[in-house]
This record gives C-alpha cells, structure tokens and sequence, in this order.
C-alpha cells in the first residue's frame, strides 16, 4: 500500500481527512437561468447589473426555502436547487417565474428528477444534474420545462403539462421527451 505523505500531512494539520466521501441519493433538480443576462448586464453596467442579481438572489434563495428546497449554488445569471420530490421543484420554479417577472427578471428553468452523488462540499453531480441543466437550456424564455421522468412522477396532481416533443439533449444518450408546465398565473401563454 503507498501511502501519500502529502495527504497524511494535510490530514494532521487539519484534523480532517482528505478522501471525500459521495452520498448517492434521489433528489429533484432545479436550474434557472437569467434571460439575456451577458445583454442586460452591458446595456445597463456593472452596479445596476449587481443590484439586479441581488434583487434575483434574495427572491429565488426565499422561494427555495418556502417550498422546502436546498440552494446549491449560484451559477452567476441563475442557480442550482435540490427538492426532495417534484411538484416543490415545480411549484417554486412556477413561483420563480412569477414573482421575478414583477421585478422585470425573465427566466427559464429545467426541473429533472433522478439519483444525483452529493459530495462533501454540499455540491452535487451525475447524469440527473445534467439532465436538468440540459432541460433548462431547451426551455424558451419565461418558460419551465420538465423531463418526462418530472411529469410521470406528477401525474395525477393539479399541474398541466405541454407536449414539446422529443429532444436531442448535448452530451446525453437518447432522445428525450419534455415537456412545458403550463403559464403559472399572470405570466403570459406562450
């Protein structure tokens, strides 16, 4: 067995070991995304753009408490969420779209459901995480798009789902079925 002396070195000065561990669990995956942020950012500076992002930051990271959910990070012009089951990913994600649309913020969102490796530093990763970003990027602006996985889980409920057909999505084996979730309240229908 090697043993590696720059790991027992740092384990001793710190007192914490540096094998990371990975925890494979079920969760639903959130991603938004600022319509035309890098646009937004240079037609109105820096200090405004900050204030925007500020403004996006405390509406999103409450909404995700609200509905139970778990803020991941930033991702600059929007974030990454985990909720333990669909129709909170849903629900905030629908509330986001409103309650940020008041302030003038446009976004999209992508929701996928799925087993994802949560890593020591509160990160996540796998394919699950991929997919909903990818599901993002497919959504048009002001729109929440889910995986068919999300709307199969959500059968049954209150929440309408359109048929946008099936998608190449980059990086991703297959094609995939999406699907919008119907215009939540006082947003326009596309």
């Amino acid at each position: 067995m090697v043993i590696d002396e720059t790991d027992s070195y740092i384990e001793f000065a710190t007192g914490q070991s540096t094998h990371s561990t990975v925890t494979r669990k079920f969760a639903s995956v959130l991603f938004t995304d600022i319509v035309n942020s890098t646009r937004q950012s240079s037609t109105v500076g820096d200090t405004s753009w900050r204030e925007t992002l500020e403004g996006h930051d405390r509406v999103t990271r409450d909404l995700i408490d609200r509905h139970g959910g778990r803020v991941v990070k930033s991702t600059g012009d929007g974030l990454l969420a985990v909720f333990d089951v669909p129709s909170q990913a849903v629900s905030c994600a629908a509330d986001m779209l409103r309650s940020l649309a008041d302030i003038g913020i446009a976004i999209r969102a992508g929701v996928h459901a799925g087993e994802i490796e949560l890593l020591d530093d509160g990160d996540i990763t796998g394919i699950a995480v991929n997919l909903a970003a990818r599901v993002e990027q497919q959504a048009a602006d002001g729109e929440l798009w889910v995986s068919s996985t999300v709307r199969d889980m959500m059968l049954g409920g209150s929440t309408t789902f359109v048929d946008r057909g099936h998608h190449e999505l980059k990086g991703i084996d297959d094609q995939w079925r999406l699907y919008s979730v119907a215009a939540p309240e006082g947003l326009p229908q596309r």
